[in-house]
């Protein structure tokens, strides 16, 4: 049986789901070292938790996932999944889905990643996600967070690991770098004039999704807008899309729910926002 989502806990079943993970970081951590050394890499110099050795970690990661490519099972039939860290077990994966060696590594940098914020913003913790608005993406997540930013680590790597695995355009090392320096930015404070409302808004209609993108970031990057619509369309199972306003689509997608849509669309937006 599928693990519950987090979006679907219980406030209990939230906080056991954070302690679960705290606990997994170390492990994760020691694994990847393993997994670095067992390439002929030295870990020790390679991981040395300098902001700068990001890029490279994340090249070697990046690289050995596309390698790995796809798992062989569907989700529903994987028996590798009660092995998985408990971050994808909770999370919305889809078929075909990243194997259990690219989720381990993944876990890794997780561990390694938030070594480096935690150096970087002393006051970063980890708590539960939480927000006033109900349906917040991060709602239930387990966050490195401070007073008024937080963050879910595995979401951009695991959504890099897709890309790989299914022949896109990953992420790279300094793609990676300019992320994590673009969150140490936030968790250290707000920016002026930044809006801390969700970047996207999904409502499921009958036979379509209409989704909204907050106002600053089409008035602001209006060409970013098109860019989204031609990457979307081109998704398997995407029917089309449709800009019927200047932050307002209809997407049809029968093969997609609202959570994946909103995640995929959040997860990109992330990615392709200037810092």
């Amino acid at each position: 049986m599928a693990a519950t989502l987090y979006e679907w806990m219980t406030p209990q079943q939230a906080d056991e789901a954070l302690r679960r993970f705290v606990a997994e970081r170390v492990p994760a951590l020691q694994r990847l070292r393993s997994a670095l050394a067992d390439h002929d890499r030295a870990p020790g110099a390679l991981l040395d938790g300098t902001l700068e050795s990001v890029a490279p970690v994340w090249e070697r990661i990046a690289g050995r996932c596309a390698e790995l490519g796809v798992a062989p099972e569907t989700l529903e039939n994987d028996p590798t999944r009660d092995s998985w860290p408990s971050w994808a077990r909770h999370g919305k994966l889809v078929d075909p889905h990243p194997p259990a060696p690219t989720l381990a590594l993944l876990d890794g940098f997780v561990s390694y990643l938030a070594e480096v914020l935690v150096a970087a913003v002393p006051g970063a913790h980890w708590r539960i996600g939480e927000h006033r608005i109900s349906d917040h993406p991060l709602l239930n997540y387990p966050v490195l967070a401070t007073d008024h930013h937080q963050v879910f680590l595995p979401a951009l790597p695991l959504y890099s690991a897709y890309q790989s695995a299914h022949g896109r355009d990953p992420m790279d090392g300094p793609e990676m770098l300019a992320h994590t320096r673009r969150t140490i930015s936030a968790l250290r404070r707000a920016a002026p004039g930044v809006s801390q409302e969700p970047l996207v808004s999904v409502v499921a209609e009958v036979g379509c999704f209409d989704v909204g993108l907050r106002t600053d970031i089409v008035e602001q990057h209006p060409a970013l807008l098109e860019r989204l619509v031609a990457e979307l369309v081109d998704r398997d199972g995407v029917g089309s899309v449709h800009r019927y306003g200047p932050a307002a689509l209809v997407v049809d997608v029968p093969d997609w729910d609202e959570l994946r849509l909103k995640l995929w669309l959040t997860l990109w937006l992330q990615r392709h926002l200037p810092g």
